[in-house]
């Protein structure tokens, strides 16, 4: 039997399911649960599979699923001309601002429109940037978890052992597949 006794009768507790209710999920009796769990019983394969399939947690898309890895990033000292450039090349509505290798902020598309009257190659991204409170998740943070944050942001930054290493934008989130 590909799954033992044990791991039958632990899953089904877990699951927090009675033989009875399992056996109606499944289509079959509550004898033939009590059956697999002593042992005493060698099920079909097709049983098992779909034993597994209802007592298995439901996988949950993290943030590294949805992230854009490696995302472009501008320094804080860098021109406000070299992030519209970024921006434009490839197709983003912000950047992560970096010093050091830690998020400072961020530089939206806005944050550049309301300075196009600024000699972009003079002035840093630092003058113009968001400095408010930039989420940083870490990449197996589950990703409903999250969703909320962009009720306030534009884009949750997303960390493995604490260097960026993706971003999660409101577009993304549009790309999520069920």
């Amino acid at each position: 039997m590909i799954l033992s006794k044990d791991d039958l009768k632990h899953m089904r507790k877990e699951a927090g399911m009675t033989q009875e209710e399992l056996a109606e999920e499944v289509g079959v009796s509550q004898a033939y649960i009590a059956r697999m769990e002593t042992g005493n019983l060698d099920p079909k394969l097709s049983k098992v599979a779909k034993i597994v399939e209802i007592l298995s947690p439901p996988v949950r898309p993290t943030c590294a699923d949805v992230m854009t890895p490696n995302p472009a990033t501008v320094g804080a000292r860098d021109p406000l001309a070299q992030a519209a450039s970024i921006m434009k090349q490839r197709n983003y509505s912000q950047l992560p601002v970096m010093r050091g290798g830690a998020v400072i902020g961020y530089v939206t598309e806005r944050d550049i429109i309301r300075n196009l009257n600024l000699n972009m190659n003079e002035v840093s991204v630092e003058a113009v940037m968001n400095r408010s409170g930039v989420p940083i998740v870490d990449e197996l943070t589950p990703l409903f978890t999250v969703v909320p944050l962009f009720q306030m942001y534009q884009a949750v930054m997303v960390q493995k052992q604490g260097r960026l290493s993706g971003i999660i934008t409101r577009s993304d989130l549009l790309h999520i597949d069920d």
